[in-house]
């Protein structure tokens, strides 16, 4: 059965400097891939059993696409659209599918789509500016502070430390996949 690309996913977790989450749909609904080892074996392994994932790197991302040739081998491209260009990088064999070239391609991927953006529309461009307030979802506003993460709705404020925080992000990316699956 084939699946959107999207559930399969490797991830750099925000605010971390070397942890990733690797997501499948290769046995049944979505599953975490906690025990991946980026280059190792395993890594390896589990890459050439995915037909595309989607990567999410430090400072860009891309779609990338195992393809066939007509001498049978398989090779892996990155893909990005940017401002109705369609960006494309080689990456090569499975084996070739290190961290370090994922998000090196991430980033080149990330300098192509900015170069994309026509010169007009670039100057009218306003990077958001964070605000001290926090994140505002719908009637909540979501605030990290000092390990503590506030949630505002308009009458109540509840605080979650640490731990809890991370068993809220746990639950949310196990929903990811459920969310993916729904049309907006």
């Amino acid at each position: 059965m084939a699946h959107h690309r999207l559930y399969n996913f490797i991830e750099h977790v925000t605010g971390t400097e070397h942890r990733y989450l690797f997501m499948d749909v290769l046995e049944g609904p979505a599953q975490a891939r906690s025990h991946l080892v980026p280059d190792s074996p395993d890594w390896f392994g589990w890459l050439a059993r995915l037909g595309s994932f989607h990567f999410q790197g430090k400072s860009g991302h891309f779609t990338a696409r195992q393809e066939r040739k007509q001498r049978g081998a398989a090779y892996w491209y990155a893909y990005r659209k940017a401002h109705t260009r369609r960006l494309k990088r080689y990456l090569g064999t499975t084996d070739k599918l290190t961290l370090a070239l994922l998000e090196q391609t991430a980033h080149d991927l990330q300098e192509a789509a900015l170069g994309a953006i026509p010169e007009d529309e670039a100057l009218n461009v306003h990077a958001p500016k964070p605000t001290p307030e926090g994140l505002r979802v719908g009637p909540l506003t979501v605030l990290w502070h000092e390990g503590v993460l506030s949630v505002r709705t308009p009458t109540e404020r509840h605080s979650l430390n640490r731990r809890e925080a991370a068993e809220l992000l746990h639950y949310l990316y196990g929903q990811r996949a459920s969310l993916l699956k729904q049309r907006w």
